[in-house]
């Protein structure tokens, strides 16, 4: 063989093993929740208290929910003295990480610590009925980035594979020495539209198969600008009903073709799923007994 060739394909061979090397096998980690790290500063707070009151009053729903995320099937016994705290007060189907692909992603940073990929809101729907308490929790390696020379690297990899979302609550640029230490209200901001766009599902827009990463951020900031929240207007389940009313209306008149924010990368709202018209049944019944606005309205009363 040409040597200037032998040497091309070696150098070639080395690439794609270098760049193998990053994806891991599937691996299940059990962590203690409070050293996972996040790849973003916000989270819907009011989507997590609507979730918050279905688990506390249905522990059955919680504990599922809890063996199902931890790849392990679902519940298989309970009592009224169990908790998320104490493993050894419930059991699941199966052991932890039996089913890795229901398990949420993360990668390990060159720094050697674990950054949550997907999941920032179903910890913090754990995290908050913890209390205080510390828990182990499962999650999936997907990428091993610890060769990576420094963490401004990591993040530039992560920015670049879309797996980090590097944006405030008002839109702007966040540092990643900025982002919070933990996963958890307690820890992380609230990004309202966030919340408004998880409840306008399926009303106004209908997540694709295939959705770009991030969703659910890019289509709140573009009801940031479009239609922004009156002050104190979600404060009641009426006024609450009314903006999303309002913004379901603004969001399926936009055209198809608008970018989600001023960046001509960022998704199109038909990209996003948008409808054509608002699904009125479906928005009315977040403000029927036992629908989302009124489940949350009565978990706010009583917190």
């Amino acid at each position: 063989m040409n040597r200037a060739l032998f040497v091309c394909l070696s150098g070639l061979l080395t690439s794609v093993l270098s760049v193998q090397s990053m994806a891991a096998e599937t691996t299940i980690k059990q962590l203690p929740v409070n050293a996972i790290h996040p790849t973003q500063s916000a989270v819907g707070y009011d989507e997590i208290n609507y979730k918050i009151a279905l688990d506390k009053a249905d522990p059955a729903k919680l504990f599922t929910e809890f063996c199902e995320n931890n790849g392990a099937g679902k519940v298989r016994q309970y009592n009224t003295h169990s908790a998320i705290t104490r493993p050894g007060s419930f059991t699941c189907q199966s052991p932890y990480g039996t089913y890795p692909d229901a398990v949420k992603s993360a990668v390990i940073a060159p720094d050697h610590q674990v950054y949550l990929t997907d999941g920032h809101h179903t910890i913090s729907i754990f995290r908050d009925i913890a209390g205080d308490q510390n828990f182990t929790f499962s999650v999936r390696i997907t990428n091993d980035l610890s060769q990576l020379p420094d963490m401004a690297a990591f993040w530039q990899w992560m920015e670049q594979h879309n797996q980090a979302w590097l944006n405030d609550p008002a839109g702007k640029r966040v540092k990643p020495a900025d982002l919070p230490a933990q996963v958890g209200m307690q820890f992380m901001a609230d990004d309202t539209y966030r919340s408004v766009i998880y409840f306008l599902r399926s009303v106004a827009y209908k997540k694709p198969k295939n959705a770009p990463p991030f969703l659910e951020f890019y289509l709140g900031d573009w009801l940031r600008h479009h239609q922004p929240v009156r002050p104190g207007e979600l404060k009641t389940k009426a006024g609450y009903a009314a903006y999303l009313a309002r913004a379901a209306n603004a969001l399926v008149n936009a055209s198809g073709s608008e970018h989600t924010t001023a960046s001509p990368d960022s998704p199109t709202l038909g990209q996003s799923g948008k409808l054509d018209k608002v699904n009125v049944k479906k928005l009315d019944k977040l403000s029927e007994k036992g629908g989302k606005l009124s489940v949350l309205f009565g978990e706010r009363a009583t917190s």
